[in-house]
């Protein structure tokens, strides 16, 4: 009505509001026609299309069209897009602004207003078609990229799959690539037959080879792993390197070393949640070594700064773990060993043994301990931990006997600990799930969400590898058990590492969250075989807490003896091994998708 109003031969208002608007509408329209009638046959939308048009291709080709009937359609569509978009129909954005401030100059104050909201329906209409134009152009370059003709010019033109990512190049067309660690053609991805292998540490010439061992690798937040391990060629160094996996895989700081004042054995980590500072434990001799934990602090060019360590214990012998708790508290699980009575008449107790420190991640101070508490009395080995939420982890371990229960065997033990406050308190006694069997030898246990957890041994008796799932029953506060003990492998296994996508979200990104609750989560278990064989993964999907629809998936290029792993946050595993050498490689693993 303002445009009619103010119609006149020097300035036709009606032309500018009507003529605009009907070429708009008129543009979606063709573009919804021409993108029906080329591609969509009745009852196909447009994931089938895609997923079908290998399909169509040759269906089209078994009634004497042209081999390449998909191809050739997207050929015309494109043509027809590109004519629409060159038409004198299309008024150009600079130009149909120009023209309303025009009209908004000649108009009263009433009219303004009336005029103003025309204006912006009208930049609604122009947002949608070129939103329509921009997915329809997608839509032909994806669909190129299906059929094998590359051609899109920009990512923008292209929609990839959501395990892969467009990648730019070096020349003047871009294409769909698998993120690393999945195999596919970018549209569609899936969990590798073979693992692709990376060297850790880059050669150096004329220098001595590393020769590593102590493998361990810690998730932290934005994609990044925090690994370390003990180089013996360099007289039990320790050192720590950070990473972070991007789609084409992995990059590196420089590795730092730990300690320059002592040796570093088992050297191991975990993130605060919501910090960014990490816990870092290690003993300083193989034998008999004191236990020091040590604040870890990133900073923002990729490199650590160590905190001055504090000395927890003594005589020990074993690995430790780590857990990460909130308010930048971490709880140390280790082997305890006291020395009791007069020096000639020495005897030990022996424990297993948990603290709760508070780190210091302004001023990297000594970590202060809030308390010291025991899990088991008696001889401890093999500890493995898995959180299943910010207050709650689980703990498996290897047990000595009992001289109370001689008969029974608690080598397959396991208990709860949580945080209430500033006490770390283990909420269930630790039960055994082998009870009449020995010789239980590596372990690892993974957190499968809502308090169930997979627990995975090797049975040296049996020479069988089994799986069991726990959780813990909120109103009894009881383990129990989901799934018995099954056994997964057969034959001998120096090592188990089983991990799972599920994780403390303050870990995790809003789009890596949304892409794990889209696949489902998944679990991922690694072992060897005897004489130090390749190993070889295993990914089940994770239903209702228990592990299901499990396949094998790739194989080590070469033997390794010993191994860590660790999910990076998107569905993903980072993979370390070392062979008999010391030789540490690595290996990204995409667990979503499918076969």
């Amino acid at each position: 009505q303002v445009a009619l109003a103010h119609d006149s031969p020097e300035f036709p208002l009606a032309d500018l509001v009507m003529r605009d608007t009907i070429a708009n509408w008129h543009n979606i329209t063709l573009i919804t026609l021409l993108f029906t009638q080329v591609f969509l046959a009745p009852g196909l939308n447009t994931g089938n299309a895609l997923l079908q048009a290998a399909t169509v291709s040759d269906r089209a080709t078994k009634q004497g069209a042209s081999t390449y009937y998909v191809s050739d359609a997207a050929e015309r569509f494109s043509s027809d897009l590109t004519q629409l978009r060159s038409r004198d129909l299309l008024t150009p954005a600079a130009q149909s602004r120009a023209r309303w401030r025009q009209a908004m100059m000649k108009a009263s104050e009433e009219d303004k207003a009336l005029l103003q909201e025309s204006f912006a329906m009208q930049e609604h209409v122009r947002i949608d078609r070129e939103k329509a134009e921009g997915q329809a152009a997608s839509f032909v370059a994806t669909l190129r990229e299906v059929m094998g003709n590359h051609g899109a010019k920009s990512c923008r033109e292209l929609t990839c799959g959501d395990l892969g990512y467009c990648d730019p190049g070096l020349g003047p067309e871009v294409t769909c690539r698998c993120q690393a660690g999945y195999e596919g053609n970018g549209l569609v991805c899936n969990p590798p037959a073979d693992f692709v292998e990376h060297a850790l540490i880059a050669a150096t010439p004329g220098a001595a080879p590393p020769q590593v061992a102590d493998l361990h690798v810690s998730t932290l937040s934005g994609s990044r792993v925090a690994v370390t391990f003990r180089d013996i060629s360099r007289q039990n160094q320790g050192f720590m390197v950070i990473g972070e996996a991007h789609n084409g895989g992995m990059r590196w700081g420089a590795a730092t070393l730990i300690s320059g004042e002592s040796q570093v054995f088992s050297p191991v980590t975990s993130e605060m949640p919501g910090s960014g500072i990490l816990a870092l434990a290690y003993r300083r001799q193989d034998l008999a070594g004191d236990g020091v934990l040590r604040c870890v602090r990133r900073e923002s060019d990729g490199s650590v700064t160590f905190g001055k360590p504090y000395m927890f214990a003594n005589l020990q012998a074993q690995a430790m773990s780590l857990v990460g708790m909130p308010q930048s508290r971490v709880a140390v699980l280790f082997a305890e060993h006291l020395a009791q009575g007069k020096t000639g008449e020495r005897h030990f107790e022996m424990h297993g043994s948990s603290l709760l420190a508070q780190m210091s991640p302004t001023d990297l101070e000594a970590p202060q301990l809030l308390g010291k508490y025991h899990f088991a009395d008696g001889p401890v080995s093999r500890i493995s931990v898995a959180p299943l939420s910010p207050m709650l982890f689980a703990v498996a371990f290897r047990e000595g006997q009992d001289e109370a229960a001689p008969t029974m065997s608690r080598e397959a033990s396991v208990a709860l600990a949580e945080l209430w406050g500033s006490r770390l308190v283990f909420t269930t006694k630790a039960i055994p799930l082998e009870p009449s069997q020995d010789k239980i030898w590596a372990r690892s246990v993974a957190g499968l969400g809502n308090n169930a957890f997979a627990y995975t041994y090797h049975s040296g008796a049996e020479q069988v590898t089994k799986q069991a799932v726990l959780r813990l029953e909120p109103d009894s506060h009881r383990l129990v058990m989901l799934q018995e003990p099954q056994t997964i492998a057969t034959g001998f296994t120096p090592f188990v590492s089983t991990v799972s996508t599920v994780q403390q979200e303050d870990l995790q990104m809003a789009s890596q969250l949304e892409l794990l609750q889209s696949h489902g989560h998944r679990l991922f278990t690694f072992l060897g075989s005897a004489e130090g064989a390749r190993g070889e993964g295993t990914i089940c999907a994770v239903a209702q807490g228990l592990p299901v629809g499990c396949k094998n998936t790739g194989r080590t290029s070469r033997e390794v003896v010993s191994v860590a792993s660790a999910p990076v946050g998107d569905g993903r595993i980072f993979l370390l091994s070392a062979d008999a050498k010391g030789s540490p490689s690595y290996s990204l693993v995409g667990l979503l998708g499918g076969r």
